[in-house]
């Protein structure tokens, strides 16, 4: 198995769970010249790391054809939404261009794509959405995302594209998600201002990572939502946040996302949200034998994989 993007977020608890939880041998890429797991423990199961940019076609077809793997994990992505409203290009290359690259040489050595997308392929005007829901993105990292799936579904081959929503957990990367960043500013004691009128359905990354796993181990093919059991405004998730982890409530400020824009800062908020956004992801927990976890559980995972990676009581120590 081939993962791309393996240090990042995603990618990282995908390796580690596919160590714990199945006995397919790994090849690891990413863009980072040295891998994270070399020296570890999970070197055993690593067969090889590759540095790779998925947006340089040679590269991807060097890679793939010389590794021969039956599965490709596709974890790599520009995943921040506002500056992929100035950054298309990037953007595209990295969220499109990169997968046309992949399938192309998928198809020649006979390998299946598991991809991740994102609830951001819907309006919100409907929400929750189910598998069977028709997109339409209202903001650029949206329809990379849509475009993304489109060539899955027009390359003739084996695939599998997980949808997800407001990915959280632990990571040793600060910033790397809303949880983990509410943490920080919280315990430096920093005043937060959190949406009231944003909704989604906040997804516990080992969850999603677990779907992937169970995916490739099953063999299941086609389009799958993975994503919490509950929707709920980013307000209420960042209070949520504070109470599993201690901190302090009365620094977080309930704000509508229009006053949050006028707010400094919120130039930077280029891209529309829609404003319900959430996934049902009955097929996914039935299809692959999920129990997905409602927010405190989610969190109390996060706090103890915090604890875990960083020796201590408290994770907000960390910048």
């Amino acid at each position: 198995m081939l993962i791309t993007g393996a240090h990042g977020f995603l990618g990282q608890h995908v390796v580690r769970l596919f160590i714990e939880e199945s006995n397919c041998d790994l090849i690891l890429t990413a863009r980072e010249k040295e891998t994270l797991f070399v020296g570890t423990a999970d070197e055993a199961r690593i067969l090889a790391y590759h540095p790779l940019d998925v947006t340089q076609r040679s590269a991807v077809k060097e890679i793939v054809t010389s590794t021969k793997p039956t599965v490709i994990v596709n974890c790599a992505g520009f995943v921040k939404v506002d500056e992929s409203e100035v950054k298309r290009e990037l953007a595209w290359r990295t969220n499109v261009s990169s997968v046309e690259h992949l399938a192309e040489v998928a198809r020649k050595v006979d390998a299946r794509i598991i991809h991740v997308s994102t609830d951001l392929v819907f309006d919100g005007l409907r929400a929750p959405y189910s598998e069977t829901d028709a997109p339409h993105p209202v903001n650029y990292y949206g329809r990379t995302k849509l475009a993304s799936e489109n060539v899955l579904r027009t390359a003739g081959l084996e695939h599998t594209i997980f949808r997800t929503c407001l990915v959280y957990g632990a990571t040793e990367k600060a910033n790397a998600n809303y949880a983990l960043s509410v943490v920080l500013a919280l315990g430096r004691g920093e005043t937060i201002y959190a949406a009231t009128d944003l909704y989604s359905t906040p997804t516990l990354v080992d969850d999603l990572a677990l779907a992937i796993v169970r995916a490739t181990e099953r063999r299941r093919l086609g389009l799958y939502h993975v994503a919490g059991t509950e929707m709920l405004p980013r307000y209420e998730f960042a209070l949520k946040i504070a109470e599993v982890f201690r901190l302090d409530t009365s620094l977080i400020q309930p704000i509508t996302a229009a006053e949050l824009k006028k707010r400094p800062g919120g130039e930077y908020l280029r891209a529309e949200r829609p404003v319900r956004n959430g996934l049902v992801s009955l097929k996914a927990q039935t299809d692959l034998g999920l129990r997905l976890s409602n927010v405190d559980e989610g969190l109390q995972v996060m706090e103890r994989g915090l604890q875990e990676l960083l020796g201590e009581d408290i994770p907000y120590i960390y910048e």
